[in-house]
């Protein structure tokens, strides 16, 4: 049974591919409402994998991933998009499209929601000029910077409004100070209320910005600081 404090858990969940060595075997975690959290870990370790169990977009073997109380691997067809639609990712590619301005890559998630044009418009305009970056609305993101576009790229993950962020390596391609501007965006985020997680490699950001961090090692999620 979940714990009541628990906004995601995993129970014993084992998850392999291919005969191959377990991604987690037996793997455990609580994350709570409002947290922030690092997950770090090997290239290969699972990261990626925890976030696509935790969407919904691949089961485990074993085990149980329950998020917000209710089984994951359990909801029905129509739940899902709303599921969905509960997280915002941030990818380390960014995954923009080039030739759009910025404003037309962050109203996608609403626009895909079918909110009224002028709704999505507002919407857009209120996070920007909250996070700071209303002159970069309409420029073309092929023009920005790569701070600038992961900026764009973490809005538009969070301008629906989700219940979780989950960022995928987002600091890995920056430089340091554009990393720490990325960790602020992401920190002002969560003190809103957002459940961050952080898929890094980036020790030394840790170190200078600690919270709590797990460790994914030899198919376990290991509690290294809290």
């Amino acid at each position: 049974m979940a714990s009541l404090a628990a906004q995601i858990q995993f129970q014993q969940i084992v998850k392999s591919y291919q005969k191959k060595q377990p991604v987690f075997h037996q793997a455990n975690l609580e994350v709570r409402s409002g947290e922030f959290l690092y997950l770090t870990g090997a290239s290969g370790s699972g990261k990626t994998t925890l976030f696509r169990l935790l969407m919904g977009a691949e089961a485990p073997d074993s085990g149980q991933v329950n998020f917000a109380g209710k089984n994951v691997a359990s909801l029905k067809l129509r739940e899902r998009p709303y599921h969905l639609r509960s997280f915002g990712v941030v990818f380390q590619d960014y995954k923009l499209l080039p030739h759009k301005t910025a404003k037309d890559n962050i109203s996608i998630p609403l626009l895909i929601k079918g909110e009224p044009l002028d709704e999505v418009s507002q919407k857009v305009d209120d996070l920007a000029a909250r996070l700071g970056f209303t002159h970069l609305l309409s420029s073309k993101v092929a023009s920005l910077s790569g701070g600038e576009q992961q900026l764009i790229a973490i809005a538009r993950a969070y301008v629906h409004n989700p219940a979780v962020i989950l960022a995928d390596e987002p600091t890995a391609n920056l430089d340091n100070q554009t990393a720490e501007n990325t960790l602020d965006i992401l920190r002002k985020i969560n003190q809103g209320g957002t459940t961050v997680v952080l898929a890094t490699h980036n020790l030394d950001l840790i170190k200078r910005h600690p919270a709590r961090t797990l460790l994914i090692r030899q198919a376990k999620i290991l509690e290294v600081n809290r």
